[in-house]
């Protein structure tokens, strides 16, 4: 009975302390804010290993930067103390400015955050990175390459190509014009009024994939789903190759016309499609029924 009191004994301090009993009690906060100017456009990096980043346009040649910084400790002077060494690092050069936060040099960091806030100059290229948070950019001019291991990605008014990729969450274009290359693990992916130039592909393992256009500019289409239905909503297409989860042809034109100049791949391994335009009601009709036909 002793060895059987023992082993619960050290079971439940076990379980107390990874449950949580044993985590730091004490946080601190601290905004950081530094106007950076810069006389000539550079590629923007921005990294956080956990935290969201936010940037949108700025009216002149400067980035300015806010960073919400939380830390915990076992005391508040510890965790003070740790909010202070999360403070970003940021590197200046003739063809970029970096700003970097890092985790402290600790095994455990619990929940420590920085988030970040920046504006910057409408046609200067983003680089954009963070382990866990969302990501969102407004009125980008220049191209956009964002990474978030966790979290969703949102880009409104863009001009510029685009490289998104998330593991775990929902992508979101609105009203952008330029190659769009964006990819998500787990998460529907969503493209409403572009104007799409190249060779642009949409895709996700886990989720749906919704596509909208106010024009009808002519593009080639390939849209596949392992599991889910393929469906347009007032988005007419001549379709050289058609069933229940794959089709090609050509969206918004007649495959035996002029070659498009730009292409648009649809990838979900379990989710619906869904082609539209945005004056579309809301009511779908599936490739089984669609009026379109193949082509010969």
């Amino acid at each position: 009975m002793k060895t059987l009191a023992s082993t619960f004994a050290i079971a439940s301090f076990g379980f107390a302390i990874f449950s949580g009993c044993n985590m730091p009690q004490f946080s601190s906060k601290r905004d950081f804010q530094k106007v950076i100017p810069i006389n000539s456009q550079v590629n923007v990096i921005a990294e956080t290993f956990n935290g969201s980043i936010t940037v949108s346009p700025a009216d002149q040649s400067e980035v300015e930067l806010v960073a919400h910084i939380k830390a915990y400790g076992y005391t508040q002077d510890e965790a003070d103390a740790a909010v202070d060494s999360l403070t970003p690092e940021i590197d200046t050069t003739a063809s970029a400015l970096t700003i970097a936060c890092k985790r402290r040099n600790q095994t455990l960091t619990y929940s420590d955050s920085v988030s970040l806030e920046l504006k910057v100059p409408a046609g200067w290229p983003l680089i954009l990175t963070t382990s866990n948070g969302s990501v969102s950019t407004t009125q980008s001019r220049g191209p956009v390459t964002i990474n978030t291991s966790n979290g969703k990605i949102e880009v409104k008014e863009s001009a510029g190509s685009l490289q998104l990729a998330t593991s775990n969450g929902k992508i979101v274009i609105e009203n952008s014009a330029g190659n769009v290359q964006a990819s998500s693990s787990n998460g529907a992916v969503e493209l409403t009024n572009c104007s799409l130039e190249g060779k642009c592909k949409l895709g996700t393992s886990n989720g749906k994939i919704k596509v909208s256009f106010s024009d009808r500019t002519p593009m080639k289409l390939d849209a596949s789903t392992s599991n889910g239905l393929i469906q347009f909503i007032e988005a007419d297409a001549d379709l050289t190759k058609k069933s229940k989860t794959h089709i090609t042809g050509i969206l918004f034109g007649k495959a035996n016309g002029p070659v498009p100049t730009v292409s648009l791949e649809l990838k979900t391994s379990n989710g619906t499609i869904t082609i539209s335009t945005d004056s579309a009601s809301s009511k779908p009709t599936s490739t089984e029924s669609v009026s379109v036909g193949l082509s010969k």
